[in-house]
C-alpha cells in the first residue's frame, strides 16, 4: 500500500493544476451556459468542488446543505469582491492555492468545525479571481450565475461521494483520507 500511496502522490504531482490553466478564462462565449460549463473545464474547481463537498459529508449533521448554501454565498461574494478591484488577481490565485490545501487538511484531520468555515470563506478566493476577469463583461450577472449553479452541482456531487465512500466502500474513510493528499499534491502543483 505504501508503494500506491507514494507512486500516486509522485504521478499527481506532475499535473499542472493552475487556475488559469483551463479553457474558459478567454469568456469569448459569455452567457449563462458558459458560467455554467466553466467549474467543469479545469482541475482545480473540480478537486476543490468535490473536496469541498466531501468534507461537508464527513462534518456536522446540520452542514450539509446548508454548507452548500454557504460555500456558494461566499462565492458570490468573492465574485463581487473582484468586480470591485478590491484584490488583486494574483492574491486570490494564492487564496485558491490555500482553500485547496486547507481542504485538503480538512480532510486529512476529519475536523468537522472551524476548517470547513475557513474552506467556505477561502471558497471566495476563486469568486474574487473570476470576478477581477469577469468585471468588464457584459454579461457578468448570467456568468456568475451559472458558475455558482455548475459550482453547487460539483458541491452536491461531493455530498453523494463522501456518502458512498463512508458508506459502501471498504476502508471508505481511509479513501477519503487519501483524497486529502490528493487535493494537496493538485493545489501544490
Amino acid at each position: 500500500m505504501d508503494f500506491m500511496k507514494k507512486w500516486s502522490v509522485a504521478l499527481l504531482s506532475l499535473l499542472p493544476a493552475l487556475a488559469m490553466a483551463h479553457p474558459g478564462h478567454d469568456h469569448a462565449h459569455s452567457g449563462f451556459m458558459a458560467g455554467f460549463i466553466h467549474p467543469f473545464t479545469g482541475l482545480d474547481h473540480l478537486v476543490m468542488a468535490l473536496g469541498f463537498g466531501v468534507l461537508l459529508w464527513s462534518a456536522a449533521k446540520q452542514w450539509k446543505i446548508a454548507g452548500v448554501i454557504a460555500l456558494s454565498t461566499t462565492l458570490i461574494v468573492g465574485f463581487l469582491i473582484g468586480a470591485q478591484g478590491l484584490v488583486p488577481v494574483n492574491i486570490a490565485e494564492y487564496g485558491i492555492v490555500a482553500s485547496l490545501v486547507i481542504t485538503a487538511i480538512a480532510l486529512w484531520t476529519k475536523s468537522n468545525k472551524v476548517l470547513p468555515i475557513a474552506a467556505a470563506l477561502l471558497a471566495s478566493f476563486h469568486g474574487i479571481a473570476h470576478g477581477v476577469e469577469l468585471a468588464h463583461s457584459g454579461h457578468m450577472v448570467a456568468l456568475v450565475m451559472g458558475m455558482v449553479t455548475g459550482m453547487a452541482l460539483i458541491y452536491l456531487g461531493g455530498l453523494v461521494l463522501g456518502a458512498m465512500l463512508t458508506r459502501y466502500v471498504p476502508y471508505g474513510k481511509k479513501i477519503v483520507g487519501a483524497c486529502a493528499a490528493v487535493v494537496a499534491v493538485i493545489g501544490l502543483s
